[in-house]
């Protein structure tokens, strides 16, 4: 008769045999993804995507475009569109022949949509805080010479108008030197509830932000925001200018205007 308080057998090691077979047969754990690495699409399949994505659009909406040569052909830059709904996102990069990484809210990651803001080479930004891990990765992604699209809204307008702009885009513009590119883009917020309707992108010309000293100071920062944010707020239609409305007068005159013949003629 076995005594209870037997030991039970072990390997060499002093380890039970028990858990040894059962380390044995366990399935190795799986990597985490690491987010803050945006997914390396193969080029190939990036723009057989692109051109598929092209198609469905020109069939599901009225696309205008507008400015689109002034996005620089090679060199990083920042991309800085207002923001009206998710498809924003891909709607915006589509016709940029080069990949544009977005950072988007971590909310992104967890929704059904995961998978495609994923593929399409986004990383999470934390709102409301000073997310240094997504600030770092923004700076590793300029200085790789990509296209770095960021929202200065932060999150979508639930008002459908242009809300205050968040500092993070002019911080990182200032702590790198990159030129940003204003975009304008309105009418996606139909694109899913209309058929065919009228979406417009206009892209800004270029503007470099510096401090006005040796060290970036606050009032720097936010002068850029604002800076980049009337720009913005001059390109889109008087409706959508919300915050923005009453300052963008004189600004909006140096403008192109939206009658000025689209780029992709239509």
């Amino acid at each position: 008769m076995q005594n209870v308080n037997e030991t039970p057998p072990s390997d060499n090691s002093g380890q039970p045999a028990q858990e040894v077979q059962a380390e044995k047969h366990a399935k190795p754990a799986k990597p985490q993804k690491n987010l803050y690495e945006p997914y390396n699409t193969p080029p190939l399949i990036y723009e057989m995507l692109r051109w598929f994505v092209i198609i469905v659009v020109a069939i599901a909406v009225r696309l205008s475009l507008y400015g689109l040569s002034n996005v620089p052909a090679r060199g990083p830059l920042i991309l800085a569109p207002n923001h009206l709904a998710w498809v924003d996102i891909p709607l915006i990069a589509l016709y940029i022949p080069r990949k544009v990484v977005f950072m988007a809210k971590e909310e992104y990651f967890s929704g059904k949509i995961a998978w495609l803001i994923r593929f399409l080479g986004a990383f999470p930004v934390r709102r409301g805080e000073a997310d240094r891990q997504a600030l770092r990765t923004a700076e590793e992604q300029l200085r790789q010479g990509h296209i770095l699209g960021i929202f200065p809204e932060g999150t979508r307008s639930r008002s459908r108008t242009l809300a205050k702009g968040h500092t993070g885009m002019a911080m990182i513009a200032l702590r790198t030197g990159v030129p940003v590119v204003p975009v304008a883009i309105w009418g996606s917020e139909k694109a899913l509830k209309e058929f065919r309707p009228r979406v417009t992108i206009r892209y800004g010309e270029p503007v470099i932000l510096k401090p006005k000293g040796v060290k970036i100071t606050r009032q720097d920062i936010d002068e850029a925001t604002d800076q980049v944010m009337y720009r913005i707020a001059s390109m889109l239609p008087p409706e959508y200018r919300g915050v923005y409305a009453g300052e963008v007068a004189e600004l909006a005159a140096t403008e192109t205007t939206a009658e000025d013949p689209p780029d992709n003629g239509t």
